[in-house]
């Protein structure tokens, strides 16, 4: 039996492809920013950790795609959630100091204007590709450990 196509399949790779609506940009973003806020008091969710975790890793996938300049950014941010998941190992609490204050707000930053810009399709295939590689960093450990 063959699979009927859907007839506006053509209009929904259209519509994935126009840059992210401004609202569901808004609304990711006061996600993020409400999460970081929750970091920044001390929170203990680790939800609220991964939420800003995966957009740092997706953004990063999509700023190597955009130029070396806006990596940087995410790297730093990337890495001061490092840091405040090891605060959490010993304080039982998220925490961020000085320099990874501004970092995970300078990626932010840099991750909004990456949405903001970028497609529905170009965000998705990041997602994906940070899914991979967390998966061959998974099984890599798994070799040497």
């Amino acid at each position: 039996m063959q699979r009927r196509r859907n007839p506006t399949t053509w209009a929904e790779t259209i519509v994935a492809s126009r840059p992210t609506e401004p609202e569901v940009a808004t609304e990711t973003m006061a996600k993020l920013y409400s999460a970081f806020a929750d970091m920044k008091a001390g929170g203990s969710d680790g939800e609220t950790f991964d939420r800003l975790a995966s957009a740092v890793n997706v953004g990063m996938i999509r700023a190597e795609e955009i130029d070396p300049v806006c990596v940087q950014p995410m790297l730093a941010a990337r890495d001061a959630l490092i840091h405040a998941d090891e605060i959490m190992g010993r304080h039982r609490r998220y925490g961020f100091d000085g320099p990874g204050l501004q970092a995970m707000a300078a990626g932010l930053e840099v991750y909004e204007e990456i949405l903001r810009n970028s497609t529905p399709n170009q965000m998705a295939e990041a997602a994906r590709e940070s899914r991979r590689r967390m998966q061959r960093q998974v099984a890599q450990e798994g070799r040497e450990g």
